[in-house]
């Protein structure tokens, strides 16, 4: 079955929870799955992402030195 012919299938509630109910988990958790597309970051989004990053770097060879350092 095709995305779109499983987007033209429309049910009731109560025939979509009987046919929820009837499932396996490995059926149901398939089911469930869909990807979700990743969204496009404008300017301010990549400011606050790369900051972060260099942060996270900073602070990583901050904690290396007192490491390597500190027990001296």
């Amino acid at each position: 079955m095709t995305a779109k012919e499983r987007q033209e299938i429309v049910l009731a509630p109560a025939e979509r929870d009987l046919i929820l109910g009837s499932l396996e988990h490995d059926q149901l958790a398939g089911l469930k799955k869909h990807n979700i597309p990743r969204r496009k970051l404008k300017g301010p989004e990549l400011v606050v992402l790369w900051s972060l990053r260099i942060y996270l770097l900073f602070m990583l060879a901050v904690v290396l030195y007192q490491v390597l350092h500190g027990a001296n």
